[in-house]
């Protein structure tokens, strides 16, 4: 159910994923990770376009990739550029843990399979909770229990979308 009060004409930091994504020409060496099989053609294909060094993974789950990525952020250097392909919660999860850990946002490029799930921050207790459903509509904080309107705002540290509570005017 969408709360059109909320999304209609709201400012949002949604990132807008593009469909189609190269390999940044200035980059020296390339760590590039998959997860899910709808990304692995993605992450082929990007291997191929690279001639230049490219470390490639492919990850059934985001923990798995996350910790290979902790592995490559720690050997990063100067030139050191990030491909990311799979489920837009995992990807925002992974992009998150390489910003955390000093990359920039030019350095990293992001492909997205699907956007059927979301993390949802909730604002009054900070609990995380991941959902099938997308900006706009409403949620059960998995924290709190409190009714969450999920808002069109990603935060990029913590790769989450910001949820507050939906009958907030009903505090007034």
């Amino acid at each position: 159910m969408t709360d059109e009060r909320m999304a209609a004409g709201a400012r949002t930091s949604l990132p807008a994923w593009p469909e189609r994504v190269e390999a940044d020409p200035s980059g020296r060496w390339f760590a590039i990770l998959g997860i899910g099989d709808e990304a692995l053609e993605i992450t082929r294909g990007w291997a191929r376009s690279i001639d230049r060094p490219v470390w490639t993974f492919q990850a059934g789950d985001v923990a798995t990739a996350a910790d290979s990525l902790a592995a490559q952020l720690r050997e990063a250097r100067v030139g050191w550029r990030l491909m990311l392909a799979g489920p837009e919660a995992d990807v925002l999860a992974l992009r998150s843990q390489a910003l955390s850990a000093g990359a920039v946002d030019e350095e990293i490029r992001c492909r997205i399979t699907t956007r059927e799930r979301v993390v949802v921050h909730c604002a009054h207790c900070a609990a995380d909770t991941e959902v099938k459903a997308s900006a706009g509509e409403r949620t059960a904080c998995g924290g709190c229990g409190r009714l969450l309107h999920i808002y069109s705002h990603v935060s990029r540290f913590r790769g989450a979308y910001l949820g507050f509570c939906a009958d907030v005017e009903a505090f007034r």
